[in-house]
């Protein structure tokens, strides 16, 4: 047998190299990173950027009697709160000077007494930014509800025919509006659809015709039994196979895929006809805009015609008052006197928009319009209303 190889030993320069370590090395080059990143080494900064000496007075003591005083009574407290109803008017320098006063008397009291006094001579010639007015510091506003801006004048007046000795074609002019007004009244009050009745006249039913209608009822009745319970037998239901609920799946899938294959077709036309797109887009634009401002006109057109809506009903101007031909005397002796200040007052409180227009109530006897109108026999047996014979004391 031959003999092998001499094994000698591995351990040279080469084997040395491979396992030296070199963690220290790693953590000298991270911890130099880190301190770079921070501002530099520890030891190379000076100790006045490090460190700072505090200088500051320490707090002074507080004494138990002087925390006793800053107490405040529960009363005192009570009173010093803001309340939510406003105070009553006073009069302001009297207040001002008299809070003047306890300010200075308690800070001699309390030893706070400045030497420079806080009230300087104004220099308008100066150019230094503090030495400012005190009228160009902004005032702090209080907050108001924002109301509507009413244009309406105080008092409306009339058209120079209205006058008690006018001329004769402003009269003229005046009576003619007053007929227009009245026309208009009529000619909507015509264009209104008639009114739903409140009661139908009804015929008296005599007793046979009673008997043939109560069986009708009856046989109605049975009828609309038996069809509820024939309604009410329990429906089978068919249970589903999976070839079914298989079938419904590609249904379903086929409904979607068309869709989508619609939608692509309906997007790629879009993408051909872009200008035309374009131009209809503008022109929704342009319709919006003359829209809006025909709105605005009208909007602002009715501001001026009325007061804003306040409540339920809106403000409906009355009537104009004009004197008619044979009332016109010349003279303001001879007019016929004026009783309704208050009404013309009120009516002008409403215009202006400082109240809300009210209607007066109707009140409807509905039971005595049913009396009157309605009264015969057969109403007076099915519903016991207690009707007058008229047919006795017209015989």
């Amino acid at each position: 047998m031959a003999k092998g190889r001499k094994k000698t030993s591995r351990k040279g320069k080469k084997a040395w190299r491979t396992n030296i370590s070199t963690k220290e090395l790693d953590d000298y080059v991270e911890r130099t990173d880190r301190e770079e990143r921070s501002g530099g080494a520890l030891d190379s900064i000076p100790d006045e950027a490090l460190f700072f000496v505090d200088k500051s007075s320490d707090a002074a003591l507080v004494k138990r009697t002087s925390k006793h005083r800053e107490k405040v009574l529960r009363s005192d407290a009570i009173l010093e709160r803001q309340s939510l109803v406003p105070t009553l008017l006073a009069p302001k320098k009297k207040v001002k000077k008299a809070k003047a006063i306890r300010t200075k008397v308690l800070s001699y009291a309390s030893g706070q007494v400045k030497e420079i006094n806080a009230r300087q001579a104004f220099d308008i010639w100066s150019d230094d930014s503090n030495n400012k007015s005190n009228a160009s510091k902004k005032k702090a506003m209080s907050k108001k509800v924002a109301s509507a801006a009413r244009s309406a004048a105080a008092v409306d007046v009339d058209v120079p025919g209205c006058s008690f000795n006018p001329r004769f074609e402003d009269h003229q002019e005046a009576l003619g509006l007053a007929v227009a007004q009245e026309m208009q009244k009529l000619y909507k009050k015509q264009l209104e659809p008639p009114p739903i009745p409140l009661m139908v006249p009804g015929v008296p039913v005599d007793e046979e015709d009673v008997y043939f209608l109560d069986v009708d009822d009856d046989a109605e009745d049975l009828s609309s039994g038996e069809e509820h319970v024939e309604g009410s037998k329990p429906i089978k239901v068919k249970k589903l196979t999976r070839a079914d609920l298989n079938r419904r799946k590609r249904r379903k899938e086929q409904i979607r895929a068309e869709k989508e294959s619609a939608k692509r077709a309906k997007l790629q036309k879009d993408l051909l006809r872009l200008n035309e797109i374009k131009k209809d887009v503008e022109k929704e634009q342009e319709d919006k805009q003359k829209d809006l401002m025909r709105r605005t006109v009208s909007k602002r057109e009715k501001q001026e015609k009325g007061p804003p809506r306040l409540g339920k009903l809106r403000y409906q101007p009355g009537p104009l008052q004009v004197l008619l031909s044979e009332e016109v005397t010349g003279s303001m002796r001879k007019l016929k006197g004026c009783y309704d200040l208050a009404k013309d007052r009120y009516n002008n409180l409403q215009r202006c928009g400082l109240i809300e227009p009210r209607q007066p109530a109707k009140r409807r006897a509905l039971q005595a319009l049913l009396e009157r109108k309605y009264c015969n026999e057969d109403v007076e047996r099915r519903t016991g209303l207690r009707c007058r014979n008229t047919h006795q004391k017209a015989h």
